[in-house]
């Protein structure tokens, strides 16, 4: 709690910043008596020992009262024991600093005080005699509270304890800063572990450039029969050199006998190898030939690659007979070799191309080495708690808790990870239509129903704060609402509504769409505006709640002032209705998704401007079918306008998430359109409703489909 003090400053700061003078005296004076002296324990604890020894029994009084009132009675019962004990030791240190100091009349003036109090209570029982005790530092029955050591305890105990229950107690968002941020650096730091983690084993997974053996291509296999004896021989031997005469003198006139050399067919397919030399004295059994590839002496494999089209059967028979007779005892492995002269030149020309082995490196690396996705999937997880098509599914700021709806007005709060587990639920009267968490906590969930009622739901005590509903608003009679959006300062809340549909024949006119906000602490409708045959299906505000972004049923974009109210920017945005809007996180964008399946950028500085526009993949945007091939309860199917949100940006304002028959996509949001970066996957049913929580590198993505089925997504940003 030593922040407190920083933070104290930092209001000064601003109060001085904004000219609140007299506030600023007024702050001054109240942290001059400040009882809690800045929730500095070691303070708290001087401040009890400072009225001790001066023996002011009304200020210690009070300063217990005031920590007893303003903390301690928000401990659990379980630990008000402890403060009784505490208080009773205090006063106890009390009234032996005044016997070992020797003041027998403030000895006097405690018990005549606190007999009303402490006669009652037997601990004190014996106390009482002590004015009238002599030696009472000897008396056994209080010698140990004169010593040394029981009072060092009790000042420890005291310290502790107060420690204890400071770091305990809830403190307001403003002084909540300094955990919020060792949270968020603990988080990235764990991020980065894991990233690191990852990464090495991507890495050890792909091989590397270095490790790749590239050889360079043999040369074709009849090539090397007829040259595969050439390279066998020695040249010490005359009548090897009569061999090698003759054998390149047949191949160099007659018919050639090499595919490689031009060689015409020939009918017999023997060639100039039907008439070959005798073996020499030398000469051992030949090594044997066959389509596979060739063994020397020492049963070494000679691997080929077909690089021409092979001869037939009987020229390859002919061929590795004529050679017979030079194979040489010796052993050897065919070189890798190339022969030189006219022959090699013969080769370049008339052989296919030659692989380059930069050339290949070249391919594989970009093989190996792609372009890494933007996101990876690291696991999904399924939520099956609902019986029904689900409305919204959304995150709380931070991720903790998501809150789930659907057409039976089944509300569901679970933590989504490790793994989806239920935390409590309600049931409301009606179809869900809008869910919303209130913005500057965890804690309260704003719900709104098709009949016109809401509800904001404490998920911390699992009760309803209040209830209200068209019997406590006329306005709201009659109406359901479309959608709610809760200004950042969680006074007040925008109300979509538009008429229910009435049964034909009904005298009274619907009243027409409007916009009404709503006072959330007394509970009234502070302002209601009506648009000009619109109605808002979704919206979205601004930083400070001054401008609402609205998505109308008319396929328009509205942009109004909430301080007037009036409409300051309004233009046609899709061909049909507007289901979803969000602003950028920079605020100056306007990113719309309409049932033309039609995803688009609009300028917020230059109203009706459009930045970009692409085409969605099919079932992007409802309406959806429901009760398909006579499914359902009537056997029909029927539209299902979406309530939830459709597509939800990441925090890095260059990825959208959006809906699709089989499961979330991702995209990428490119200068003139969207590009798909990852497919997540995981439903049987088209998702309705999509959010994505970006409070988090590591993310963690929901989706809900028309068979009431939740998954959860934890995805990785790269």
């Amino acid at each position: 709690m030593s922040h407190i003090q920083y933070l104290d400053e930092l209001v000064k700061e601003y109060l001085l910043f904004r000219g609140f003078s007299h506030t600023l005296r007024s702050l001054d004076n109240e942290l001059k008596i400040d009882k809690d002296k800045g929730f500095r324990v070691d303070r708290l604890v001087d401040q009890v020992l400072s009225h001790i020894q001066t023996y002011d029994l009304t200020g210690l009084r009070e300063l217990w009262a005031h920590l007893d009132r303003r903390i301690f009675t928000r401990l659990p019962h379980t630990l008000l024991p402890c403060v009784r004990k505490l208080e009773t030791s205090i006063l106890r240190l009390y009234v032996v600093n005044i016997i070992q100091t020797n003041k027998p009349e403030k000895l006097a003036e405690f018990f005549e005080k606190m007999a009303p109090e402490l006669q009652s209570q037997a601990e004190w029982r014996e106390w009482f005699i002590l004015p009238y005790l002599k030696g009472v530092e000897e008396n056994p029955s209080f010698a140990m509270y004169f010593t040394r050591q029981w009072q060092d305890t009790l000042l420890v105990s005291l310290h502790n304890f107060l420690a204890v229950v400071f770091q305990s107690i809830e403190l307001p968002t403003l002084a909540s800063y300094r955990d919020e941020s060792s949270k968020i650096a603990h988080i990235q730091e764990e991020n980065e572990l894991l990233r690191a983690r990852l990464a090495a084993l991507t890495t050890s997974d792909q091989p590397t450039l270095e490790h790749l053996s590239i050889p360079d291509p043999p040369p074709p296999p009849h090539l090397m029969d007829d040259f595969y004896n050439i390279a066998q021989e020695a040249p010490s031997s005359e009548s090897q050199l009569k061999s090698l005469r003759t054998i390149l003198f047949g191949l160099g006139g007659g018919l050639p006998t090499s595919p490689i050399l031009s060689r015409k067919s020939t009918g017999g397919g023997g060639g100039a190898f039907s008439a070959s030399p005798q073996p020499s004295p030398s000469a051992t059994q030949p090594p044997s030939s066959s389509n596979q590839g060739t063994t020397g002496g020492s049963g070494h494999p000679v691997v080929r690659r077909t690089v021409s089209q092979a001869p037939s059967e009987e020229k390859k028979r002919t061929r590795s007979s004529s050679v017979a007779g030079t194979s040489s005892n010796r052993e050897h492995v065919p070189a890798k070799r190339l022969v030189q002269g006219t022959v090699a030149s013969s080769r370049q020309s008339r052989s296919p191309t030659k692989i380059r082995p930069h050339e290949d490196s070249a391919s594989l690396k970009s093989e190996l080495y792609a372009d890494k996705a933007s996101f990876l999937l690291l696991g999904q997880e399924e939520y099956t708690e609902h019986r029904a098509v689900v409305t919204h599914a959304v995150f709380n700021p931070s991720g903790t808790i998501a809150a789930s709806a659907d057409t039976d007005g089944v509300v569901k709060l679970w933590s989504p990870s490790p793994s989806p587990k239920t935390q409590c639920g309600l049931v409301v009267k009606s179809s869900v239509t809008a869910v919303e968490w209130l913005p500057r906590g965890e804690r309260f969930l704003l719900l709104a129903t098709k009949t016109g009622s809401l509800r904001l739901f404490d998920s911390r005590d699992k009760k309803t704060a209040w209830d209200i509903g068209p019997d406590s608003f006329s306005v709201l009679k009659d109406q359901r609402i479309m959608g709610v959006r809760v200004s950042p300062s969680e006074t007040s809340a925008v109300i979509s509504v538009a008429p229910r549909v009435r049964p034909q024949g009904t005298a009274t006119p619907p009243a027409p769409p409007a916009l009404h906000t709503l006072d959330m602490k007394n509970l009234k409708i502070e302002s209601s505006y009506r648009l000009d045959g619109g109605v808002v299906n979704g919206c979205i505000m601004n930083h400070n709640g001054g401008l609402l972004v609205c998505g109308c049923n008319d396929g328009s974009v509205r942009i109004i002032d909430l301080r007037c109210p009036d409409v300051i920017a309004s233009w046609p945005a899709h061909q049909g209705e507007v289901f979803t809007v969000r602003l950028s996180p920079q605020e100056n964008n306007i990113y719309t998704i309409g049932s033309d399946n039609r995803f688009a950028c609009w300028s917020l500085a230059q109203t009706g401007a459009r930045v970009m526009e692409h085409v969605l993949h099919e079932r992007a945007a409802g309406p959806f079918l429901v009760g398909v091939g006579g499914g359902g309860s009537s056997g029909r199917s029927v539209l299902l306008r979406p309530y939830g949100p459709l597509f939800v940006l990441h925090q890095d304002g260059e990825h959208v998430l959006t809906c699709s028959p089989s499961g979330p996509i991702i995209y990428k949001v490119c200068e003139s359109s969207l590009e798909q970066v990852l497919t997540v996957g995981g439903h049987k049913s088209p998702v309705v409703t999509v959010d994505w929580c970006n409070s988090l590198q590591c993310g963690v993505s929901v989706s809900a489909s028309l068979d009431g089925a939740v998954t959860v997504s934890t995805l990785m940003h790269q």
